[in-house]
C-alpha cells in the first residue's frame, strides 16, 4: 500500500511544469504579433494626427475666407455712411448757396420796388436776412470743399485697401495653412504646390470667381452699391426732397403790401416764397448733383398772378463735365437720377425735366455747380458676391498635408519576403491628408419661436427686423467659417498621386 501511493506521488510530480511549454510558445508568438503590429498601430496614430493637423489647416483657410468677406462688408457699409456723408456735403452747400442767392438781388425786388406802396416791408428784413446768412456761408464755404474732398479721399482708401485684403488673402492662404500645419506637427507641411497646382485649380477657380470686382461709377445700370446707398432708408429728408415755404414768419420772405399807386385804390400786392431741392445720385453713379431754387408767388391786384426766380444754388461732386445725357442740351434724362429720384425733389411733376420750375431749371443748366471733389466723387470700386447665391456657402478651400515616412516612429527588422515579413514605409514615401473648409454665411430669425440654427448669443441684434431669410453678400458681415466633406474625385484624384509617387519611389 505504501509503495502504491509513492508511485502515484511520482506521476503527479513529473507531470508538472508541461504547460509552461505552450505558455512559452503563446507569449513568444504575442510577442512577435506586438512587434510586428507595432509599425501598423504607429502609422493609424500618425493618420490621425496627420488629419486632425490637416483639419486645423484647412480650418485657417476658412477663417481667412471669412475674415476677407466681412473685411469687404465693414469696408462696404462705411463707403455707403461715406458716399451718404458727402450726399449731404454737396446739399448743404447747394442750400446754403441758394439761401444766400435769395436774400441777394432778384428780379422779385424790382417787381416789388416797381408794385408795392411800401417796399421796404419787403427789403428791410430781406437785408437783414443777408447779413445774418454772410458769416454762416462764408463759413461753410471754407469747410465743406475740404470736408467733402477728405471723405472723397477716404472712400479711395478704404477701396484700395478692400481689394489688396482681397489679394492679399489668396497669397496669404497657403504660407497660413503651412504655419498652423507646422505648429500642430512639426514634421507635417502643406503638399508642395498642391495649392496652386491642377488638382487644385477647379477649386481655387470657384474661389476666385465666387466675389468680383465691381467700378460702378460711369455705367449705366443697376447697381448693389447704388441700390444700397440710394434706398429710402439710407438717405434722410434733408438729402432727398427739401422742398418747403419760405414764408413762415411775420417778415420772412412774405409781403402783403397795397398797391395803389399802381393799380388805383384799394389794390394790393402779395409775395410768398416756395422753395424745392434736393439731391440725388446721378444715373451713371459717378456723382452726387444738388439744386436748390426758390420761387416768388406774387398776386398783384391788377394783374394776377406770377411766378418770379427767387434764387437758385447748386452742388455737385464727381466730373462735372460729362452730366450731360446730350451736351450742350439738358434732356429729360438728366434729372433722373439713380435709384427712381428725378426732379431734384420737386413735387410738382411725376416726370423726369418736366414743368420744373425756372429758377431750377436754369440752374441746372449752369453745372448744376462747382464740384466739391473732383477726383473722388462718385462710386467707388468695391467687392460683391459675382450674380444671386441662393446658398449660403463659399467655395470649399481643400488643404493637403504631407508627413514623410521617414519621421515616423518605426521597429527595424522583420522586413524579409517571407510570412513575417513587414515593410513599415508609406507608399510614396509619406504619408497625406486631405481637408476641406469654406465660409458661410449666416443671418437666422433667432427671434422666432421655431429657430433652425438656435442658441446664438444676442440673437435678436442677428435677426432682420423684417424676419426674412437674407442671401450671402459682402454688405453683411455674418460670414463664418466651419469645415467641410471633402469630395470623391478630391480623393480618388490624391490617391491617384500617391500611388504615382509610389511607383517612382519603386523605381528609384
Amino acid at each position: 500500500m505504501k509503495r502504491s501511493a509513492r508511485k502515484g506521488r511520482a506521476r503527479v510530480a513529473g507531470a508538472s511544469g508541461q504547460a509552461l511549454v505552450p505558455a512559452l510558445i503563446f507569449l513568444l508568438v504575442g510577442s512577435i504579433g506586438l512587434y510586428v503590429a507595432f509599425n501598423s498601430f504607429q502609422m493609424t496614430s500618425a493618420k490621425i494626427k496627420l488629419q486632425n493637423t490637416a483639419d486645423a489647416a484647412a480650418y485657417s483657410a476658412a477663417v481667412l475666407q471669412a475674415r476677407d468677406y466681412n473685411f469687404s462688408a465693414y469696408t462696404n457699409r462705411a463707403m455707403v455712411a461715406n458716399q451718404v456723408t458727402a450726399a449731404q456735403i454737396v446739399a448743404l452747400k447747394s442750400w446754403i448757396d441758394e439761401l444766400d442767392s435769395t436774400y441777394g438781388t432778384t428780379q422779385v425786388d424790382d417787381v416789388v420796388s416797381g408794385i408795392a406802396d411800401h417796399p421796404d416791408k419787403w427789403n428791410t428784413p430781406k437785408n437783414a436776412g443777408k447779413a445774418d446768412i454772410a458769416p454762416v456761408r462764408a463759413t461753410l464755404d471754407a469747410l465743406l470743399p475740404t470736408i467733402e474732398k477728405g471723405i472723397g479721399s477716404l472712400n479711395r482708401a478704404l477701396s484700395v485697401a478692400q481689394a489688396n485684403y482681397h489679394s492679399a488673402v489668396f497669397s496669404t492662404v497657403p504660407n497660413t495653412a503651412n504655419v498652423i500645419a507646422q505648429q500642430n506637427q512639426p514634421d507635417t507641411q502643406v503638399t508642395a504646390g498642391y495649392f496652386i497646382g491642377s488638382r487644385n485649380a477647379a477649386q481655387l477657380a470657384a474661389w476666385r470667381s465666387y466675389t468680383v470686382a465691381v467700378t460702378p461709377a460711369g455705367s449705366a445700370g443697376s447697381d448693389d452699391f447704388a441700390d444700397v446707398v440710394t434706398d429710402a432708408n439710407t438717405l434722410d429728408g434733408f438729402i432727398k426732397n427739401r422742398d418747403s415755404s419760405r414764408s413762415v414768419a411775420p417778415n420772412f420772405q412774405q409781403l402783403s403790401d397795397t398797391a395803389d399807386r399802381i393799380c388805383g385804390a384799394n389794390s394790393y400786392i402779395t409775395v410768398n416764397v416756395t422753395h424745392d431741392g434736393g439731391t440725388q445720385l446721378r444715373n451713371d453713379k459717378a456723382g452726387w448733383e444738388s439744386i436748390d431754387a426758390s420761387t416768388a408767388h406774387v398776386k398783384i391786384s391788377c394783374i394776377g398772378p406770377l411766378e418770379v426766380a427767387s434764387g437758385s444754388g447748386g452742388s455737385a461732386n464727381g466730373n462735372i463735365t460729362t452730366f450731360m445725357a446730350h451736351p450742350p442740351f439738358v434732356a429729360w434724362q438728366d434729372w433722373a437720377g439713380y435709384g427712381g429720384y428725378f426732379n431734384f425733389g420737386f413735387q410738382g411733376s411725376a416726370t423726369p425735366g418736366w414743368q420744373v420750375p425756372d429758377s431750377m431749371a436754369t440752374q441746372f443748366r449752369a453745372g448744376p455747380g462747382a464740384s466739391l471733389d473732383a477726383t473722388n466723387g462718385g462710386l467707388l470700386p468695391y467687392n460683391e458676391v459675382d450674380g444671386v447665391p441662393f446658398g449660403n456657402q463659399a467655395p470649399r478651400i481643400t488643404i493637403e498635408v504631407t508627413r514623410n515616412g521617414n519621421t515616423l516612429v518605426q521597429t527595424p527588422g522583420l522586413q524579409s519576403n517571407g510570412n513575417m515579413g513587414a515593410n513599415p514605409t508609406p507608399a510614396g514615401g509619406a504619408i497625406r491628408a486631405l481637408s476641406s473648409a469654406n465660409a458661410y454665411f449666416v443671418r437666422p430669425d433667432e427671434t422666432s419661436l421655431v429657430s433652425i440654427i438656435g442658441g446664438l448669443k444676442n440673437a435678436s441684434q442677428w435677426a432682420r427686423p423684417d424676419h426674412k431669410t437674407e442671401y450671402p453678400s459682402l454688405f453683411s458681415p455674418y460670414w463664418q467659417a466651419r469645415l467641410a466633406p471633402v469630395s470623391d474625385s478630391e480623393r480618388q484624384a490624391a490617391q491617384a498621386a500617391q500611388m504615382t509617387a509610389s511607383s517612382q519611389v519603386q523605381k528609384q
